[in-house]
């Protein structure tokens, strides 16, 4: 059978129209032979999701982001489109999170499923969220890390700061007492040099001393530490007589009558030396030829 050169043509014009529409939906995310979910997500930011990015469920791949819309209707958000390719329920609350998909910050849709038993349909919005990604949780561990290192940095500049006055201060202060610090050394030199002349003078000195020691030690200092303290047990012993009236001692302090009568004994003694004194010639006689004795009158 032959076929017309007019039919060939529009064949070929039709399925030429059929494959640039499915690829062109299919560049865009779209099964168009398919049976497909379509969801809805709002979201504040989409962090850079594409049209065409994977739909993934615990890292297998059931769909593509096929739309992202800015409104005024959605109240600054953005609409974000996809469907799902493969037979899979979705529950009402699961949740659709923008995530890494690599190190270089590629974005893909995860599908967080959920366990309600309503299920949503084809057409339903479900709850959208944004996964934080490695860089943005990077730079918040980062800012009190730099933040504390600016601190740090401060009070290090401050310290220098600091110093670096101290140490003009420190040089000043050098430079206007030079002279003084000459002085000063000069003097330290000298006593330095006459404790150098002084020298054989200590050591002869350290050498007494080391003699004096020896003999110390080699002294019997034991037997005259007990030697005095012997001596004054026996002085306590004649203090306690004393004290207690025993002894000539002990009697003479204690016995008030013969103190009394020792009184009286030197009173009547002195008056006896002045009578001698006074009249000598009644206890000594001189003569030649002799003389009548003449007896000596008691003395009142």
């Amino acid at each position: 059978m032959r076929y017309n050169k007019e039919l060939v043509i529009g064949l070929t014009a039709i399925i030429t129209m059929v494959a640039f529409i499915w690829g062109f939906h299919f560049l865009k995310g779209k099964n168009v032979f398919g049976k497909k979910q379509d969801f809805f997500a709002f979201y504040d930011n989409v962090h850079g999701l594409d049209i065409g990015q994977p739909v993934t469920v615990n890292g297998y791949k059931i769909g593509q982001v096929t739309s992202i819309d800015l409104s005024d209707a959605y109240k600054g958000q953005l609409l974000v489109g996809f469907h799902i390719s493969k037979p899979i329920d979705i529950s009402k609350d699961s949740k659709a999170k923008i995530y890494d998909m690599d190190i270089m910050g590629a974005k893909g849709l995860q599908l967080v499923l959920g366990t309600s038993n309503q299920f949503a349909v084809s057409g339903d919005t479900i709850k959208g969220e944004i996964q934080i990604s490695l860089t943005e949780q990077l730079t918040k561990q980062f800012v009190p890390i730099k933040a504390g290192t600016e601190k740090i940095m401060n009070v290090l500049e401050t310290t220098l700061e600091s110093i670096t006055q101290l140490s003009n201060k420190a040089t000043d202060l050098i430079n206007a007492n030079e002279q003084s610090l000459t002085n000063a050394v000069g003097s330290l030199d000298t006593l330095a040099k006459s404790l150098s002349k002084q020298k054989e003078n200590f050591n002869t000195i350290i050498s007494n001393f080391s003699m004096f020691s020896e003999d110390l030690a080699q002294s019997n200092i034991d037997s005259t530490i007990l030697s005095f303290d012997s001596t004054l047990s026996n002085v306590n012993e004649v203090l306690f007589d004393l004290k207690t009236g025993k002894g000539s001692l002990g009697k003479l302090a204690k016995d008030e009558s013969l103190y009394i009568k020792m009184d009286k004994s030197m009173a009547e003694l002195e008056k006896l030396l002045q009578d001698m004194r006074e009249n000598p010639k009644r206890y000594v006689h001189f003569s030649l030829f002799g003389k009548k004795h003449i007896p000596v009158d008691t003395i009142n």
